[in-house]
């Protein structure tokens, strides 16, 4: 039995089963703000999805309550271990490959401040996303089932590369026969935690009961703003410590082209396949160009500026010591609203609020006029919340090792 709100029992395959005993109307509207109705299909013979008209609305911005949301940790993370995955990607196997301007740059004083650079920017984007967490200091369960959940394969293998690039920075600061195998081994540890890490950075958002998501275009977005905002990276740590070269210019210039219009291409098909598909995709593509449709041009506007500019820098035909900085001024604002737009305007698949139950613009009306402050409501403000490193060090005194085992394992076996 399908029931209208219900997510697809070829989603969650449940182990209950219902039945409907009375006939419903054919359509079917939700008591929640989020613009979609349920509707009658006579071929499938089951209700789906469909953007609701009636809740049809005119652009606006909500520039401040996008980048204010609590959805921003994952946009700094996202968006911080894509550019430095992208730049570790450019600046090491590049090199290896015998690319001249990269290896030329590798072999210069600014290779090693690039790296650290890059390590602070990732720790960067690690810290915002576990301070978002409810209890921060357990962030180790992050870790668990690594088996079975692509969130927690995500984290080891971000948190492998990570270390990998960390050791890598370190050692490129010494020379030597025995600590270049050292280096070569720790760029091996960054590699394969880069690919583990970003494969299912990418994979646990394509999932069914996701229609927004569910689309290539994620992996186009991902891609292409790490393309853009590593070579933007290592350009301009370039051009800060002297190692930017007119033919290291143009290939980077090159590859933020490259990325971003990868990433555009990305949202043409989105725009083309999801705009009239019979699920909530089509109410998420529907609050894009409304609820955020200005914020949504200004991004659009942004991408355009700064790919024009990035293949006339390409072809040599702009430069000097304002180009990058004038093109990063154009691509991170993008990268951010483009990221914050993804968290934001998705719907899932799952059952429908009430009046004030879950229902996004009852939270949003309380938060305005001071009613979540009552804890009766039970709607809180949005926030980073304490790390109490106090409770982190006494749950490890007072875990006996069996039990630091047992966990040990739960990380393998779930």
């Amino acid at each position: 039995t399908s029931i209208p709100g219900f997510p697809d029992p070829d989603i969650t395959h449940p182990n209950i089963r219902f039945q409907q005993m009375k006939t419903l109307e054919r359509e079917v509207t939700r008591l929640d703000s989020m613009p979609v109705r349920y509707e009658m299909d006579d071929e499938k013979e089951r209700y789906v999805p469909a953007l609701d008209p009636k809740l049809a609305g005119r652009r606006e911005w909500n520039l401040g309550r996008l980048l204010t949301s609590h959805e921003m940790a994952h946009v700094a993370f996202t968006l911080s271990a894509q550019a430095v995955m992208a730049a570790f990607l450019l600046l090491v196997p590049g090199s290896w490959l015998g690319i001249a301007p990269l290896a030329a740059f590798s072999g210069g004083d600014a290779f090693v401040p690039t790296l650290w650079i890059m390590v602070a920017l990732l720790t960067f984007g690690l810290f915002k996303l576990n301070m978002h967490l409810g209890r921060p200091h357990r962030f180790y369960r992050g870790f668990y089932n690594l088996r079975m959940s692509p969130v927690s394969r995500e984290i080891a293998g971000v948190s492998a590369f990570s270390a990998g690039l960390a050791g890598y920075a370190f050692l490129a600061m010494f020379d030597g026969g025995f600590v270049t195998v050292l280096r070569v081994a720790a760029a091996l540890v960054a590699l394969a935690g880069l690919a583990f890490g970003g494969w299912y950075m990418y994979r646990l958002y394509r999932i069914k009961a996701r229609p927004f998501w569910d689309h290539w275009h994620t992996a186009a977005s991902f891609a292409g703003s790490g393309l853009a905002l590593g070579a933007l990276l290592i350009a301009l740590c370039a051009a800060a410590f002297g190692g930017l070269a007119p033919e290291l210019g143009h290939l980077l210039a090159g590859m933020t082209a490259a990325g971003i219009a990868l990433e555009a291409a990305g949202l043409a098909a989105l725009a083309r396949d999801i705009a009239k598909a019979r699920n909530e995709g089509a109410a998420s593509w529907h609050i894009l160009n409304t609820l955020y449709g200005r914020t949504f041009l200004l991004r659009l506007v942004l991408m355009a500026a700064a790919f024009i500019l990035a293949v006339v820098m390409a072809m040599g035909l702009a430069g000097g010591a304002l180009s990058f900085p004038l093109l990063a001024v154009l691509v991170l604002p993008a990268a951010v609203i483009g990221r914050a737009l993804f968290f934001a305007c998705v719907i899932p698949t799952t059952m429908p609020g009430a009046y004030f139950w879950r229902n996004p613009g009852f939270v949003e009306h309380a938060r305005e006029i001071g009613l979540a402050r009552m804890p009766q409501v039970g709607i809180a403000y949005e926030g980073h919340h304490r790390f109490r490193l106090d409770e982190l060090m006494a749950t490890i005194r007072e875990t006996t090792w069996q039990e630091k085992w047992e966990q040990f394992r739960r990380i393998f076996t779930g």
